[in-house]
């Protein structure tokens, strides 16, 4: 049987962590308050629906390591084997636009990345691309300002403008016209500002 007795620097410690851990650690940290409470390792985890083999483990840890013990420890495991792949994959594919792998954007994406080694049967999650990235010296910053070729030119969106004046003036002259739009909406001629994914020192 396991009961835990805490002074009030202690509680106050673990109070801190359940409030602001909103995750597991906060969990393991009512175990251990409940157990100071008087609860049994039974009581615990009914009332937190948890299993009792999982809440007498953290509550030994907690007795053994302190509130350090809350905390997950890192699993060892085997090496990542794809590691490699995406490193070789992401070196090849950021040497062209992502355009010539048939995507709209401008400059390479993290979704857009994803996205790519999903369709070649290779999963890997942002924060393992990002990895591979920076150790590959690459990095995510804005280059020049670029127009996309489906954009229209300024005389395009002001003919476009005039026209919708024009067909609107028209329809009001048979019914009325609601016209809504958006406070401190406006259009601009300015190119779009892409970002992307680029070697450390290039120029875009």
């Amino acid at each position: 049987m396991i009961k835990l007795k805490l002074n009030e620097e202690e509680k106050a410690a673990l109070n801190r962590l359940r409030r602001i851990q909103k995750s597991n650690q906060g969990e393991r940290a009512t175990y251990v308050l409940l157990s100071n409470a008087g609860k049994s390792v039974s009581e615990i985890a009914n009332h937190i629906n948890r299993n009792a083999h999982t809440v007498r483990l953290w509550l030994k840890r907690y007795a053994t390591d302190g509130i350090k013990g809350l905390q997950t420890r890192k699993k060892l495991g085997r090496p990542a084997k794809k590691a490699p792949v995406i490193d070789s994959q992401l070196s090849e594919l950021l040497t062209q636009s992502p355009q010539a792998y048939g995507y709209q954007e401008a400059g390479w994406q993290i979704n857009l990345l994803r996205d790519w080694f999903k369709k070649h049967g290779l999963s890997a999650c942002e924060n393992t691309i990002v990895k591979s990235l920076n150790k590959l010296g690459f990095v995510y910053k804005r280059f020049s300002k670029t127009v996309p070729s489906n954009t229209p030119s300024a005389f395009e969106k002001k003919a476009g403008v005039a026209k919708l004046v024009e067909e609107i003036k028209n329809q009001s002259k048979k019914e009325a016209v609601e016209i809504f739009f958006s406070d401190e909406s406006h259009f601009s001629n300015q190119p779009y500002v892409s970002r992307g994914w680029f070697k450390r020192g290039e120029k875009k």
